[in-house]
């Protein structure tokens, strides 16, 4: 990286126009092509470089060479030399390499402070950058920098040294700008390869942990495609996957078959063709439970050609829920051995049908002395709480959770906590109670009172939720909000009742969400929310973590969130007006450039053509003086409509002056589409306007730009449009 003089060096900036026009030598294109080989021949970005380096010496006039990459910010950083002798390139490696030299004045730096070429016919010598004085030491004089540009900075830099102190010629400088320009895309393509690999590596891990692997059928020939995870989702070996669909059907259990082909036809339905199942897989290890996901693909006739989607190991989940019920059956030992008395009584009568120890004990008396006998008889149940009430209750809700009573046990006055869930018990409607004494914690209770009708009476949604993420209590906000019952709602999954079947956020949304609350105890966002109908809003979501004294770990999760539709449809109207004109509601000029850069940028992708028309109408100001600013209004909103009718749907039409207007035409299949285009606005504007009773005249002059002809960005089309139109005018003897 050779220093040199302020005031002595030489920029040549990059005209891709001219670069584009001037054809290289025969000589020129060979180098081209040899440099491109030795690239592409390679994987390491060094070596391909180090070869390029070699080209370009031993082809030319150059006697050394040296590359170096770039970033934004960053000082270069060596990548190789070359030098016609051996020990040449040993100087200038151990002169770089050791990446001592942070100077503004060396060669790079310039390349990259003007992204332009750059020649210094002098290197002197210097005190402060001893690779002046290696390279004078081999002999070299002069310096190129040619730099390797990128989309958005230089990517790197290209060094050559010479003998020769004379200035390259302008073809050369032309050629080694072009070259500089392929390396700059093999550089840019080689990042983007990288990041896409390792985008990829990331996708294949995160479907190996959730066990989710993708799939892909072949309408035309049924053949079935799966990504490397298939084998292992699907308990086979890689070798035993089904290669096409009647290979797969023939490893569902029959009974399933309906379930799966529900989702091949769902899938071809092109108005919905998202579908989502469960099914069964007969594996060498036994049946695995799977959750398939797919979505139809169709050509441009609207024809079903493929269908892809995700399939999920469900088995671990599925084994739990049979385990529930086998649990049940566990639920009599654990009734029976309760350290909370406990009994089961007829729903209607509350006639005793059986009762756990501790309750025998409470009561002392033998179990065959409590069955039989009603609450009532057993002095359980206060003769002034009338129970008729309570089991409407009870059938209505199908539990009472929480219910106080005083009653005598004992010989003495207690508070009872009376908590009762409706089941069904040998053929009988029932209930099952528990009987807790809250005595001690009759104060505290009544200190927690005034809190819980705070939260009873909030006008926002609150919800408790245990660390697995279930609804452990809502409050009666959230029912009016989302329309789910408490009885709904009490169990479920918060994310999967509310959130994730909107399927607008992704599980990064929700981890991020998570991991803030373990860190800062507190998450707040807006969130997409379904309601029990189905209909999907926009809400504030808070979420608090709840932590053990004891521990300090996470036990509960407290959310509070609210309905902000009226905000956000406020939100949308401000940002309709920020982009439309008010009185023609066509789009201003803010929402004209948008539209133009995002369309200027689909172009550049797929090399299409977009074009501009600037239109203005003739004799405007003479409406305004002879009828009035209200005829030159309304006449103004049916130049609108008509523009609109000269156009299509996917093209814009703005406002963006008093009486001018700009058409963006997109997607253009010819180079005259565009004049077309302006001969329809011609006639459709000298057609005579019928305004408040008046027939007006006015025509209008149109002034066309086209993209890439004519500018390669919204200012220099819509500047070359406004020229058009100012010849347009001057040519039919019009000022106005």
């Amino acid at each position: 990286m050779v220093s040199i003089l302020q005031g002595a060096v030489k920029h040549f900036p990059t005209d891709a126009k001219r670069l584009a026009k001037k054809m290289p030598s025969a000589h020129g294109l060979q180098l081209l092509y040899n440099a491109v080989q030795r690239l592409s021949g390679t994987r390491r970005i060094d070596t391909g470089l180090a070869q390029v380096l070699e080209l370009l010496c031993t082809h030319s006039q150059w006697q050394a060479a040296i590359a170096w990459i770039t970033r934004p910010h960053e000082k270069p950083q060596f990548q190789c030399a070359w030098h016609e002798t051996q020990h040449g390139i040993q100087a200038l490696e151990a002169c770089f390499r050791n990446g001592a030299f942070s100077h503004q004045d060396t060669i790079p730096f310039l390349v990259m402070q003007q992204e332009s070429a750059v020649f210094a016919a002098t290197i002197p010598q210097s005190n402060h950058n001893e690779a002046n004085n290696v390279v004078r030491k081999l002999g070299l004089h002069s310096a190129l920098g040619i730099p390797l540009p990128g989309r958005d900075h230089v990517l790197g830099v290209i060094e050559l040294l010479s003998t020769d102190t004379n200035e390259p010629d302008a073809s050369t400088i032309a050629l080694l700008q072009t070259l500089g320009s392929d390396i700059g895309l093999f550089l840019e393509a080689r990042q983007l390869e990288g990041q896409l690999q390792e985008k990829n590596k990331k996708l294949l891990q995160t479907q190996r942990i959730a066990r989710l692997a993708s799939w892909e059928i072949d309408l035309l020939n049924l053949k079935l495609y799966g990504s490397p995870d298939a084998a292992r989702v699907m308990g086979l070996s890689v070798d035993a996957l089904p290669s096409n669909l009647h290979e797969l059907l023939a490893l569902i259990p029959q009974e399933d078959h309906d379930i799966f082909n529900s989702l091949l036809a769902g899938a071809q339905q092109r108005a919905h063709p998202f579908v989502t199942v469960e099914h069964r897989l007969c594996s060498p290890g036994g049946i695995r439970y799977l959750m398939v996901r797919a979505e139809g693909r169709f050509d441009h006739g609207g024809k079903p050609v493929r269908i892809t989607g995700t399939m999920q190991d469900i088995t671990e989940q599925k084994l739990a829920n049979i385990y529930a019920t086998q649990s049940e059956q566990r639920w009599e030992a654990a009734f029976r051995n309760s350290p909370v008395p406990s009994i089961i009584t007829e729903l209607d009568s509350g006639l005793c049908l059986d009762a756990n120890d501790e309750m025998c004990r409470l009561l002392r008396l033998e179990l065959n002395e409590v069955v039989g006998k009603t609450t009532t008889e057993l002095m359980i149940w206060p003769a002034s709480e009338p129970r008729a009430t309570f089991i409407e209750e009870v059938k209505k809700q199908g539990s009472v959770r929480q219910k106080e009573f005083r009653a005598m046990v004992d010989g003495a006055e207690h508070y009872l906590l009376i908590n009762m869930e409706r089941i069904e018990f040998n053929d009988h409607d029932a209930l099952y109670g528990q009987w807790v004494d809250i005595t001690p914690v009759k104060k505290l209770e009544e200190k927690l009172r005034l809190t819980a009708a705070a939260v009873e009476h909030a006008a926002d949604a609150l919800v408790l939720i245990d660390r697995q993420g279930d609804i452990v209590a809502v409050n009666p906000a959230f029912s009016t909000i989302t329309g789910y019952a408490t009885e709904q709602a009490l169990g479920k999954w918060f994310l999967g009742l509310l959130h994730k079947p909107t399927g607008r956020h992704d599980k990064h949304f929700f981890k991020n969400a998570v991991d803030t609350l373990e860190d800062h105890n507190q998450w707040k966002g807006e969130v997409w929310t379904q309601r029990a109908n189905g209909n999907i809003f926009p809400a504030l979501l808070t979420l608090g973590a709840i932590r053990s004294p004891e521990t300090n770990k996470i036990t509960h999760y407290v959310g509070v969130f609210s309905d902000i539709s009226r905000q956000k449809e406020y939100e949308d109207r401000l940002r309709q007006l920020a982009l439309h004109d008010e009185l023609t509601g066509l789009a201003n000029r803010t929402l004209l450039i948008e539209r133009g850069n995002r369309a200027l940028l689909q172009a550049e992708r797929h090399d299409g053509m977009v074009a501009v028309l600037f239109i203005d109408l003739n004799r405007f100001k003479s409406v305004n003086d002879a009828h009035g600013h209200a005829v030159g209004d309304a006449l103004l909103q049916q130049v609108a409509d008509r523009l609109v009718l000269c156009v299509r749907a996917s093209d814009t039409v703005a406002r963006v002056g008093g009486d001018e207007f700009v058409i963006l035409l997109t997607d253009l299949s010819q180079d005259d589409d565009a004049y077309q285009v302006a001969d329809k606005v011609h006639l459709a504007m000298v057609q005579p306007f019928r305004v408040e009773g008046v027939d007006i005249d006015v025509g209008a002059s149109v002034g066309v730009a086209r993209y890439p002809h004519d500018g390669v960005d919204m200012t220099m089309l819509l500047k070359f449009a406004d020229e058009g139109l100012y010849q347009a005018k001057r040519a039919a003897g019009r000022r106005d």
